[in-house]
Protein backbone atom coordinates (compact mmCIF):
# COMPACT_ATOMS: atom_id res chain seq x y z
CA UNK A 1 0.00 0.00 0.00
CA UNK A 2 1.48 3.01 -0.60
CA UNK A 3 2.53 5.43 2.44
CA UNK A 4 0.19 8.39 3.13
CA UNK A 5 -3.07 6.81 1.22
CA UNK A 6 -5.77 4.67 1.93
CA UNK A 7 -7.24 2.51 -0.77
CA UNK A 8 -10.99 1.97 -0.06
CA UNK A 9 -12.30 -1.23 -2.54
CA UNK A 10 -15.63 -0.22 -3.99
CA UNK A 11 -17.86 -2.26 -6.40
CA UNK A 12 -16.60 0.00 -9.47
CA UNK A 13 -13.17 -0.72 -8.68
CA UNK A 14 -10.61 1.60 -5.89
CA UNK A 15 -10.89 4.83 -4.58
CA UNK A 16 -8.01 6.50 -2.99
CA UNK A 17 -8.66 8.86 -0.16
CA UNK A 18 -6.51 11.09 0.48
CA UNK A 19 -4.98 11.39 4.82
CA UNK A 20 -6.88 15.07 4.71
CA UNK A 21 -10.05 13.49 3.65
CA UNK A 22 -9.83 10.15 5.95
CA UNK A 23 -9.03 12.55 8.74
CA UNK A 24 -12.28 14.42 8.05
CA UNK A 25 -14.36 11.68 7.36
CA UNK A 26 -13.27 9.50 10.53
CA UNK A 27 -14.38 12.99 12.82
CA UNK A 28 -17.35 12.69 11.23
CA UNK A 29 -18.09 9.08 11.82
CA UNK A 30 -17.63 9.23 15.09
CA UNK A 31 -19.69 12.86 15.74
CA UNK A 32 -22.47 11.30 14.05
CA UNK A 33 -22.91 7.47 14.84
CA UNK A 34 -25.93 5.70 13.84
CA UNK A 35 -26.92 8.49 11.61
CA UNK A 36 -27.62 11.10 14.69
CA UNK A 37 -28.37 14.28 14.24
CA UNK A 38 -26.35 17.61 16.80
CA UNK A 39 -26.28 20.73 17.41
CA UNK A 40 -22.75 22.54 16.86
CA UNK A 41 -22.95 22.99 20.69
CA UNK A 42 -23.04 18.88 20.74
CA UNK A 43 -20.07 18.82 18.15
CA UNK A 44 -17.88 21.41 19.59
CA UNK A 45 -18.52 19.31 23.17
CA UNK A 46 -17.86 15.92 21.04
CA UNK A 47 -14.20 17.30 19.42
CA UNK A 48 -13.13 19.07 22.81
CA UNK A 49 -14.23 17.48 26.25
CA UNK A 50 -15.50 13.79 25.17
CA UNK A 51 -12.41 12.98 22.59
CA UNK A 52 -10.17 15.79 23.93
CA UNK A 53 -9.03 16.48 20.39
CA UNK A 54 -8.95 20.09 20.60
CA UNK A 55 -9.99 23.57 22.91
CA UNK A 56 -13.46 24.73 22.58
CA UNK A 57 -12.34 27.81 20.25
CA UNK A 58 -10.69 25.53 17.92
CA UNK A 59 -13.48 22.77 18.17
CA UNK A 60 -15.64 26.52 16.86
CA UNK A 61 -14.04 27.30 13.98
CA UNK A 62 -13.55 23.72 13.11
CA UNK A 63 -17.26 23.10 12.64
CA UNK A 64 -17.75 26.40 10.80
CA UNK A 65 -15.28 25.49 8.64
CA UNK A 66 -16.21 22.00 7.73
CA UNK A 67 -19.82 23.29 6.70
CA UNK A 68 -18.36 25.83 4.86
CA UNK A 69 -16.72 23.34 2.85
CA UNK A 70 -19.55 21.26 2.22
CA UNK A 71 -18.78 17.97 4.74
CA UNK A 72 -21.49 18.91 7.09
CA UNK A 73 -25.35 20.55 6.27
CA UNK A 74 -26.37 22.79 8.67
CA UNK A 75 -30.34 22.86 8.68
CA UNK A 76 -31.56 25.79 10.73
CA UNK A 77 -28.75 25.20 13.75
CA UNK A 78 -29.18 21.14 13.37
CA UNK A 79 -25.88 19.48 11.96
CA UNK A 80 -25.10 16.15 9.76
CA UNK A 81 -22.86 14.94 7.59
CA UNK A 82 -23.09 15.79 3.77
CA UNK A 83 -20.92 12.48 3.03
CA UNK A 84 -21.20 8.26 3.31
CA UNK A 85 -19.56 7.41 6.28
CA UNK A 86 -20.65 3.84 6.56
CA UNK A 87 -17.62 1.37 7.26
CA UNK A 88 -15.70 4.32 8.02
CA UNK A 89 -13.32 3.84 11.60
CA UNK A 90 -10.75 4.94 13.37
CA UNK A 91 -7.67 2.53 15.33
CA UNK A 92 -7.90 2.90 18.64
CA UNK A 93 -6.02 5.51 19.94
CA UNK A 94 -6.04 7.65 16.87
CA UNK A 95 -6.99 11.11 16.20
CA UNK A 96 -7.28 13.43 13.74
CA UNK A 97 -5.05 16.89 13.05
CA UNK A 98 -6.61 20.12 14.12
CA UNK A 99 -5.69 21.72 11.41
CA UNK A 100 -7.07 18.82 8.95
CA UNK A 101 -10.49 20.39 10.79
CA UNK A 102 -9.96 23.77 10.74
CA UNK A 103 -8.76 24.02 7.28
CA UNK A 104 -10.21 20.81 5.65
CA UNK A 105 -10.27 19.82 2.01
CA UNK A 106 -13.03 20.79 -0.20
CA UNK A 107 -16.02 17.82 -0.27
CA UNK A 108 -15.37 17.60 -4.18
CA UNK A 109 -17.11 14.26 -4.32
CA UNK A 110 -19.82 15.42 -6.69
CA UNK A 111 -17.96 18.40 -8.37
CA UNK A 112 -15.64 15.84 -9.84
CA UNK A 113 -18.46 14.62 -11.49
CA UNK A 114 -19.77 18.18 -12.93
CA UNK A 115 -16.32 18.93 -14.13
CA UNK A 116 -16.16 15.54 -16.69
CA UNK A 117 -19.74 16.07 -17.36
CA UNK A 118 -21.66 19.65 -17.85
CA UNK A 119 -25.01 19.69 -16.41
CA UNK A 120 -27.21 21.76 -18.50
CA UNK A 121 -29.87 23.42 -16.76
CA UNK A 122 -32.99 24.87 -18.29
CA UNK A 123 -34.60 28.27 -18.25
CA UNK A 124 -37.47 26.52 -15.96
CA UNK A 125 -35.41 25.01 -13.36
CA UNK A 126 -33.89 28.14 -13.43
CA UNK A 127 -36.60 29.56 -12.29
CA UNK A 128 -37.46 27.38 -9.35
CA UNK A 129 -33.31 27.79 -8.36
CA UNK A 130 -34.07 31.36 -7.84
CA UNK A 131 -37.24 31.06 -6.31
CA UNK A 132 -35.57 28.27 -3.76
CA UNK A 133 -32.85 30.67 -2.86
CA UNK A 134 -35.11 33.45 -1.81
CA UNK A 135 -33.77 35.24 1.24
CA UNK A 136 -34.89 32.67 3.78
CA UNK A 137 -31.45 32.24 5.18
CA UNK A 138 -30.02 36.16 5.92
CA UNK A 139 -26.77 34.93 4.33
CA UNK A 140 -28.40 34.47 1.29
CA UNK A 141 -27.95 38.63 0.56
CA UNK A 142 -24.73 38.06 0.20
CA UNK A 143 -24.35 36.05 -2.98
CA UNK A 144 -24.04 39.15 -5.31
CA UNK A 145 -21.38 40.66 -3.44
CA UNK A 146 -19.81 37.32 -3.59
CA UNK A 147 -20.13 36.15 -6.98
CA UNK A 148 -18.28 39.57 -7.81
CA UNK A 149 -15.84 38.81 -5.14
CA UNK A 150 -14.94 35.59 -6.60
CA UNK A 151 -14.66 37.17 -10.13
CA UNK A 152 -12.54 39.62 -9.51
CA UNK A 153 -10.00 37.82 -7.47
CA UNK A 154 -10.21 34.28 -10.03
CA UNK A 155 -10.34 36.09 -12.96
CA UNK A 156 -13.40 33.92 -14.06
CA UNK A 157 -16.34 35.93 -15.61
CA UNK A 158 -19.34 36.44 -13.23
CA UNK A 159 -22.06 34.54 -15.17
CA UNK A 160 -19.38 31.53 -15.14
CA UNK A 161 -19.23 31.12 -10.98
CA UNK A 162 -23.01 31.45 -11.27
CA UNK A 163 -23.37 29.06 -13.50
CA UNK A 164 -20.74 26.71 -12.01
CA UNK A 165 -23.09 27.55 -8.75
CA UNK A 166 -26.29 26.68 -10.07
CA UNK A 167 -24.65 23.52 -11.15
CA UNK A 168 -23.13 22.68 -7.54
CA UNK A 169 -27.03 23.60 -6.05
CA UNK A 170 -28.67 21.10 -8.47
CA UNK A 171 -25.93 18.30 -8.17
CA UNK A 172 -25.52 18.19 -4.58
CA UNK A 173 -28.65 17.41 -2.45
CA UNK A 174 -28.74 20.02 0.07
CA UNK A 175 -26.80 22.76 -1.01
CA UNK A 176 -27.91 26.63 -0.58
CA UNK A 177 -26.55 29.23 -4.04
CA UNK A 178 -24.27 31.00 -0.93
CA UNK A 179 -22.59 27.52 0.11
CA UNK A 180 -22.22 26.55 -3.56
CA UNK A 181 -20.54 29.88 -4.34
CA UNK A 182 -18.32 29.32 -0.90
CA UNK A 183 -17.03 26.02 -2.16
CA UNK A 184 -16.05 27.48 -5.23
CA UNK A 185 -13.97 29.87 -2.99
CA UNK A 186 -12.48 27.09 -1.75
CA UNK A 187 -11.43 25.00 -4.74
CA UNK A 188 -10.09 28.21 -6.36
CA UNK A 189 -8.27 28.55 -3.19
CA UNK A 190 -9.17 32.29 -2.29
CA UNK A 191 -8.79 33.41 1.33
CA UNK A 192 -11.70 32.25 3.11
CA UNK A 193 -11.53 33.46 6.64
CA UNK A 194 -13.18 36.76 6.14
CA UNK A 195 -15.85 35.45 3.90
CA UNK A 196 -16.48 32.73 6.76
CA UNK A 197 -16.59 35.64 9.70
CA UNK A 198 -18.81 37.14 7.22
CA UNK A 199 -21.37 34.46 6.89
CA UNK A 200 -21.28 33.13 10.55
CA UNK A 201 -21.81 36.81 11.61
CA UNK A 202 -25.15 37.08 10.40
Amino acid sequence: MEAGRRWLFHQIGVIVMSPEVEDVKRVLAICFRDGSRQTADDLERILSFDMGWMDTETAHDAIKALVFAGWIIDEEGILSPNCDIKGINAPLGWQPRPSRLTDPAVNDTISKMQDTQPVEITEAEKGVLKQDNQPVDPRARMQKRLVKFISKQSGIDSDEITRRAERKVKALRYCTMWLALCLISREQNLEMNSIIDSFSSR
